[in-house]
């Protein structure tokens, strides 16, 4: 874990794989974001092994940027790959990952920093709790697998997580490092092995909802990733009963909540 003091109060972390063709857009709307704040920051690129200009084009897009790094992490071996690369180098107080199309725009961070300045170890985001704006669906049977894969994780791993992989989560540094460093797991699998060992180590965890829109394009192979999620579960548990995570925080108790929502946002926008 992290004792020295925090360089910046926020590390932003994008995995990319084969992004070139979005990054042109997304990521100059989240630097003008992250421009327009108070506070100090870097961002982090994590290149996952990718096959076209995505490394070239992260480093020329973030030339203007005072504080960033292209990490190369290839070959290409996952999205929990690259983030056990770049959450653990994160120096800000706050470490926040997004994926690199934005489909949760940056601005929904607005609503984390209550809940991380409040003392909350994690905030994740979540499109399936009350508050939640989905401006455009997954295709149908995407959505479908994903909430049998949340229903499959809470059975397996992780307890009373309304959304597991929604692709937008801030940690204090401490935690970031601390969990990033444990994760042993390359594939979309590694959120739940992620909250998982969150829970395990008595992290405090709160849900967010956010606004969130599928972006067409994703790397997900439907049939492939659905056997590789699955299988990936069931290594959480092998991997906790041979050791593998290390010992338990048994001195503390793992606290799962939700952002209260005003009581005009209860019913779900879609």
């Amino acid at each position: 874990m992290s004792a020295s003091p925090a360089e910046f109060r926020l590390s932003v972390v994008i995995p990319m794989y084969n992004e070139a063709a979005r990054m042109r857009d997304s990521l100059p709307r989240l630097l003008a974001y992250l421009a327009a704040q108070s506070y100090s920051y870097e961002v982090i690129a994590v290149d996952d092994g990718s096959s076209d200009s995505t490394a070239a084009l992260a480093r020329e897009l973030l030339a203007a940027v005072p504080h960033h790094r292209v990490i190369a992490n290839g070959p290409n071996g996952g999205k929990g790959k690259a983030l056990r690369a770049g959450m653990p180098a994160g120096r800000g107080e706050y470490v926040l990952f997004t994926d690199a199309d934005l489909s949760t725009p940056p601005s929904e961070l607005d609503k984390f920093w209550p809940w991380l300045e409040s003392g909350w170890d994690l905030v994740i985001g979540s499109r399936k709790m009350a508050g939640s704006v989905l401006v455009r669906r997954q295709p149908w049977l995407r959505e479908r697998l994903g909430k049998v894969f949340t229903w499959l994780s809470d059975l397996l791993a992780t307890r009373d997580i309304s959304d597991v992989t929604c692709g937008f989560k801030a940690f204090r540094r401490e935690a970031a490092h601390d969990l990033f460093r444990r994760g042993r797991l390359d594939d979309f699998s590694f959120d739940a092995e992620i909250l998982y060992l969150a829970q395990r180590r008595g992290y405090r965890i709160m849900e967010v909802p956010v606004t969130w829109h599928d972006e067409r394009g994703t790397k997900v192979r439907i049939g492939r990733d659905a056997v590789r999620a699955l299988r990936g579960l069931f290594r959480i548990r092998w991997n906790a009963a041979a050791g593998l995570y290390g010992p338990q925080v048994r001195h503390r108790q793992a606290v799962k909540s939700r952002a209260p929502v005003e009581q005009s946002e209860k019913k779900e926008q879609v």
